[in-house]
């Protein structure tokens, strides 16, 4: 049990990196991007193709990580140049549709059959109390971590990440003081579509590596982030290594297993029946 709880966090630290970017694009620019899984998976496959040519993998994944922030720079452009004034939910519904539009692109370009995936972190093991751990969970944790750290650092300490948060509270008042809100706004979009891409590269050895099933990589990323309230990163990163945990005791329970892909739905309907607890019960009284 414990040894499929530590090998359920390396897809936990993918879930929670991916989490971290739906809290940051949530907070910071207003939309909740059902594409980034999408779109770190299409930097990743290219990543493979690369491999497959002959490319060393440190080679090929710096190529995929830009794809994918050139993908997610594109749609921030279009975001910002068509969709600046829209809501939350007309901006979702465009990355639905960015989504089916990837998704199509990936399979036209990559094919949906399972690849051989090469492994980003070296794979060596360690006893620890019994419980063999493997490099690629610590590194994928340590990642997790770096990131989360780094996104509330800039956010408190930077001048931009001062003026990202200008905008994202009072977008009017921000650009009457100057700031350009559009290229922030679009550098967000970028930093998010690179670590899309890393999470994915970090997880797919675990995964069953198609092309749809990485890009519905977004369902655990959205729980995770639906834990974090879409507001807090470090609960994003917890929400997000929980949900691997728990899908991997599950794998080692006959009775569960085949039906742990079906964990971060049952989180998200728990977290949303909880957090509309409570107007319920004020109706009711």
């Amino acid at each position: 049990m414990l040894e499929g709880l530590v090998a359920g966090l390396v897809s936990g630290a993918a879930y929670a990196i991916l989490g971290v970017c739906a809290v940051v694009l949530f907070r910071l620019i207003g939309v909740l991007d059902f594409s980034q899984a999408a779109v770190g998976a299409f930097g990743a496959y290219l990543t493979y193709v690369l491999f497959g040519a002959g490319w060393p993998i440190l080679a090929a994944a710096p190529v995929g990580i830009a794809c994918s922030g050139l993908l997610a720079c594109l749609l921030g452009m279009g975001m910002a140049a068509w969709f600046s004034e829209s809501g939350i939910m007309t901006r979702s519904a465009v990355t639905i549709a960015t989504l089916i539009l990837l998704l199509a692109a990936g399979f036209r370009a990559f094919g949906n059959v399972s690849r051989t995936i090469p492994e980003v972190v070296p794979a060596l093991t360690f006893d620890v109390a019994g419980v063999r751990i493997s490099l690629g969970t610590l590194v994928s944790i340590g990642v997790a971590v770096a990131v989360a750290a780094a996104v509330t650092l800039f956010l408190r300490r930077t001048k931009t990440g001062l003026q990202l948060r200008a905008v994202a509270e009072r977008p009017t008042t921000a650009e009457l003081l100057g700031i350009n809100a559009r290229s922030l706004s679009i550098i967000v979009w970028l930093v998010v579509g690179c670590l899309s891409c890393m999470a994915i590269l970090l997880v797919a050895p675990t995964q069953s590596p198609t092309f749809m099933t990485l890009s519905f990589l977004i369902v655990p990323a959205m729980a995770a982030g639906l834990v974090g309230g879409f507001s807090s990163v470090w609960l994003a990163i917890a929400g997000g290594l929980g949900i691997g945990a728990l899908e991997g005791i599950g794998s080692r329970m006959e009775a569960v297993a085949d039906y742990r892909a079906a964990i971060p739905f049952l989180v998200i309907v728990v977290l949303l029946v909880w957090v509309r607890r409570k107007e319920v019960w004020d109706e009711a009284r």
